[in-house]
């Protein structure tokens, strides 16, 4: 059997998570008779809605990990022996549980639950890192031995800390990879990327249901407003987005104060399917957006608009050799723009052309044939017969 220290470079090499390390390791090392109740690793990441991920072993519990948002971590982490080794400069710290010095620290009471009596710190710090929020890692080990951990004890953990460290380090980095391409380029054109396809050129074409809304008056309001007016530009792209995930879409883009999203048809989703949750994605984007509007009631209301299309189109990386983008084209991607150009015009906030008309769920009435900018030929347009025809 290979010894620990193989054991854990072996996981590192094969990305193993971090949560998967931090308990096999602990298990090993109470196999070799260390009494052991509680281990813990924090790893920080770059990410628009998670601080840090947290991966708690308790002897009752096993493994949880837990991502913790940005405004609840600067709230414990205050309470925190780590923000207490940080504050005084220390990288290692030892603590038995009930010394008068340890009351400061709210964790102390769950070590306790478990039957901890003790609490070895120690912060590893990654050394030239591009990413400054990645400065380092803490960890901690706690002991059920009354008089708390031998010196032997430590030291083997200490021994095995720098490669825990460097294992954790390697897999953060690929989760951060996977975060941030998920984050900038969307779920499916983030996993596409990671699997390679990075070529000028390359891509699918697909067939999709095609979601286009933009805000009805943004342009001007921004003009008066400023920038002052961007916190409420995230609250009304994310009543646009959220819907659109909600349903199993994908944002594409978001383009100033809008939003194109796509719903693939694929063999476990009928263009049926695609089309009907578009349109249940739309229903909801209109009512959310009207909440935030609600919001801001002593503002100008920003009316949204909406285009449905479904059709083909080239789904992949287009740009300059060196500076790419994963994304949609093609004629269909013109079209539901151009429809949606023409709701203020019709004086509807939802247009659909006649490829999600006919399998939409709910009645639909005509706006008749209209010629839509770049198109030879004139297209049918459709809206819902009323608002009441929106099923909850």
């Amino acid at each position: 059997m290979a010894n620990l220290e193989d054991w854990i470079i072996e996981q590192g090499l094969r990305g193993t998570n971090v949560g998967s390390l931090l308990a096999g390791l602990t298990e090993r090392l109470v196999a070799e008779g260390m009494p052991l109740v509680r281990s813990y690793v924090a790893l920080p990441t770059v990410n628009p809605t998670i601080r840090v991920y947290t991966h708690v072993w308790t002897r009752s519990a096993g493994m949880i990990v837990e991502g913790v948002s940005h405004e609840r971590n600067a709230f414990a982490f205050d309470r925190s022996p780590f923000a207490y080794m940080m504050q005084t400069e220390q990288t290692s710290c030892y603590w038995l549980i009930d010394d008068p010095e340890a009351r400061q620290f709210d964790v102390f009471d769950d070590v306790r639950r478990e039957g901890g009596t003790d609490y070895l710190a120690r912060l590893f710090s990654f050394e030239n890192t591009s990413a400054p929020d990645l400065r380092g890692i803490g960890i901690s080990f706690s002991s059920s031995r009354p008089e708390g951990f031998r010196p032997e004890e430590i030291a083997r953990i200490d021994s095995l800390l720098p490669l825990l460290g460097l294992a954790a380090y390697r897999m953060t980095l690929f989760d951060l990879t996977v975060a941030m391409l998920d984050t900038y380029v969307g779920l499916s054109a983030g996993r596409r990327v990671l699997s390679g396809e990075i070529r000028r050129g390359f891509g699918t074409t697909i067939t999709a249901a095609l979601l286009f809304a933009d805000l009805r008056g943004f342009t001007t309001l921004a003009d008066t407003a400023g920038m002052d007016l961007i916190a409420r530009l995230d609250q009304h792209l994310e009543a646009m987005a959220d819907p659109v995930a909600e349903q199993g879409g994908e944002v594409l883009k978001f383009m100033g104060d809008g939003v194109l999203a796509a719903f693939p048809i694929t063999e476990e989703r009928s263009r049926e399917s695609a089309c009907a949750a578009a349109i249940q994605a739309a229903q909801t984007a209109l009512d959310r957006n009207a909440a935030v509007n609600r919001l801001h009631a002593h503002e100008t209301p920003l009316s949204l608009d909406i285009a449905l299309h479904c059709g083909d189109v080239f789904y992949g990386n287009i740009g300059a050799a060196g500076r790419l983008d994963f994304t949609v084209i093609g004629p269909a991607v013109n079209e539901v723009s151009r429809m949606e150009a023409l709701c203020n015009s019709l004086d509807c906030s939802v247009i659909l052309s006649d490829s999600v008309a006919s399998v939409s769920p709910v009645p639909v009435r005509s706006l008749g044939r209209h010629r839509l900018r770049g198109i030879a030929v004139e297209r049918e347009l459709f809206t819902f017969a009323s608002l009441s025809s929106w099923t909850a």
